[in-house]
């Protein structure tokens, strides 16, 4: 593990299907690159000082609670679109090499922007950023970036950014695929950092190991970790906060930004300045934060369920499910959604912590997604499922051809999924 996260990293940038890339390292080009008329102008670059990546981005929102804000689909009749193989999972590439404890499911994420989809794809000598229309289902463009493990794409204005396991930090120009800036961190890996755009800043976590001399039968390799300010326009980083071992994803609301860490703390700090506001300390190490009603919500490692005062960080309320979490939380309107890991979707309280509903399933659903009164969920039995947000009552199910490879994706009535055999498909009603 340690040897890999070590390894030396390149990234380099191959011709999509209608645009080109130029590599974040080498600045070299890789084939023609096609020059895009509307570039980005100094007078929009002023208008994009306040650049923030809310519905863009892991988690859809700022406060990561899961939910779109747009229409929901009634039910799907029939496959609008889909998109020609666009890659081939090995099942013992993606499987894990050891077992994971405790269990956590996830799945791929699909960020989306002006029309567009984003997500990336590990291959055999790196990973594949794919850019899909999602009118016509055309693939717009593809790139190479040669490397380890990258975060899932974030978009804010016209840049996108990306972050890779070796501590390296990429903001791209969506118009014409030019390089803004890059940062690396030498000794640091990004894994899972999952980064936020708030009032032009770009906030990302990263850790390094620490090896420290053995001492009995234990493992002697810790890490040290922190939260990066960054410039969303120069990548000119304004401040770090440290923490011990690896931050989780980063939730901002109102000028704070809240997250954990792998010594079993949430913090709270100013997101102007990185002076730290509170902490809270939970009985495992922390998971991805959630935001609502004044309250953070969040589960730990063990699976328990807390809810944490935003201004004074006290527990409001911990709850130590029988059927333990097991993905990231969606947050809506003031009810807590999870995966169980004895499978099923359960809504609690946000305000008391008591179960509201459960929706048995037969096989592990990752995270749900939410939006216009409904709870859309894929199981892994090829299972697409619609379940009413207050009550728990099924609206529809939708039997895929293969199991689903990524969360669901809503927009405007239509429903955007990747599966297994690495096409990507939007349902709609008509």
């Amino acid at each position: 593990m340690i040897t890999k996260y070590q390894a030396g990293i390149a990234v380099v940038f191959a011709l999509g299907a209608s645009l080109g890339f130029r590599s974040a390292v080498s600045r070299s080009f890789a084939g023609n690159v096609r020059e895009l008329v509307n570039q980005q102008s100094a007078a929009s670059d002023r208008f994009e000082e306040r650049l923030n990546s809310d519905g863009t981005m892991f988690g859809v929102t700022l406060q990561r609670t899961r939910v779109y804000d747009t229409k929901g689909l009634q039910e799907p009749k029939s496959v609008l679109w889909k998109t020609p193989k666009l890659f081939t999972i090995n099942p013992r590439e993606d499987a894990p090499s050891v077992p994971t404890f405790p269990i956590y499911y996830g799945a791929a994420n699909i960020v989306t922007a002006n029309n567009e989809a984003y997500f990336i794809r590990r291959i055999d000598d790196g990973h594949l950023l794919f850019v899909i229309d999602l009118q016509t289902g055309e693939v717009k463009g593809r790139f190479k970036l040669q490397g380890e493990i990258f975060s899932s794409p974030v978009i804010a204005g016209a840049l996108l950014f990306v972050g890779e396991n070796k501590g390296g930090f990429y903001a791209f120009d969506r118009q014409d695929w030019k390089a803004k800036w890059e940062i690396s961190k030498k000794g640091y890996y990004a894994y899972g950092s999952a980064p936020a755009v708030a009032d032009g800043m770009i906030y990302f976590g990263s850790a390094k190991f620490i090896i420290e001399p053995i001492v009995g039968p234990f493992d002697n390799t810790k890490r040290r970790g922190g939260v990066s300010a960054v410039d969303a326009l120069t990548g000119k980083q304004k401040w770090m906060f440290t923490v011990n071992g690896s931050p989780t994803p980063i939730a901002v609301a109102e000028g704070v930004i809240y997250f954990g860490d792998d010594d079993h703390h949430l913090f709270a700090v100013n997101a102007k300045d990185g002076r730290e506001i509170w902490q809270f300390k939970a009985s495992d190490n922390v998971r991805t934060p959630a935001i609502m009603e004044g309250r953070v919500f969040f589960s730990d490692d063990g699976g328990n369920l807390y809810a944490v005062d935003l201004k004074n960080g006290k527990a409001i309320w911990k709850a130590a499910k029988k059927n333990k979490v097991a993905t990231v939380l969606t947050a809506y309107n003031k009810l807590v959604y999870y995966g169980g890991r004895e499978n099923s979707l359960y809504a609690v309280d946000a305000l008391t912590g008591e179960e509201r509903w459960v929706y048995r399933t037969t096989k592990p659903c990752p995270a749900p997604v939410a939006a216009n009164g409904a709870i859309y969920v894929a199981c892994q039995d090829s299972t697409l499922m619609a379940i009413d947000a207050e009550t728990g009552q099924e609206r529809w199910k939708y039997q895929t051809s293969h199991p689903l490879w990524s969360h669901p994706v809503v927009g405007n009535g239509v429903i955007y999924y990747l599966d297994q055999e690495g096409v990507m498909y939007a349902l709609g009603s008509s």
